[in-house]
């Protein structure tokens, strides 16, 4: 039997600009739901639906650029995303979270159900559960947005034992890294749009099935 292929990133970026056609179908799902009723949830979705679609045209603009340092940064404010959207699920008052937020109080302030305040680690720490890759991914990605090692280690692009000495890159483009590894990269940031999708799905049939929704 032959291997399979090594995905080419090529067919990664397509699949990831495949997405802008999901996301406006979806909005229209939503925008028709209910007879057209809007509610808190809608606008936090709303915004969340444009983030989404910033995050993504820049995202593949970085990708294209070939500088892999900012549109690892991107990628995790993806991820941030789809995890602050689904904490809608976790609390009393889906409702009344909504426009807590929409009155400016920041996620990590408000308590889910079971009283836990839903910072940033709560939520990564709760969706693992359902997704065993965040935990690991999130935390890299994480010394991306935050100064760190990640920006020295991106602007070595050799290091030479035998005489001790590095080559060094600061221009935007970052050559070193292989495909598979930028494969690797825009496949995460698909996932992370469509997890978003899965749950603003899922506000979309609780506004086509509840007569109030939650």
């Amino acid at each position: 039997m032959s291997k399979k292929a090594p995905k080419k990133l090529n067919d990664s970026l397509s699949d990831l600009k495949k997405t802008e056609i999901e996301l406006l179908k979806v909005g229209m799902n939503m925008f028709s739901a209910d007879g057209g009723n809007l509610f808190p949830i809608d606008l936090i979705a709303i915004g969340a639906m444009k983030r989404t679609t910033s995050n993504t045209e820049g995202f593949i603009t970085l990708v294209e650029a070939q500088n892999m340092t900012a549109a690892r940064s991107l990628l995790r404010v993806q991820l941030d995303t789809f995890m602050r959207f689904s904490a809608i699920w976790i609390v009393d008052s889906p409702q009344d979270f909504a426009n807590e937020i929409i009155s400016g109080k920041h996620i990590r302030n408000i308590k889910d159900r079971a009283g836990n305040k839903m910072t940033d680690r709560y939520l990564v720490d709760t969706l693992s559960k359902e997704y065993p890759w965040l935990k690991d991914v999130y935390d890299n990605l994480s010394g991306y947005i935050h100064f760190s090692a990640k920006h020295l280690f991106n602007a070595v692009e050799k290091v030479n034992n035998d005489t001790r000495t590095l080559s060094i890159k600061i221009g935007k483009e970052d050559l070193q890294y292989p495909e598979w590894s930028w494969v690797e990269t825009v496949d995460c940031f698909t996932e992370s749009v469509n997890i978003f999708f899965h749950y603003l799905n899922g506000w979309v049939a609780t506004k086509n099935t509840v007569k109030k929704p939650i």
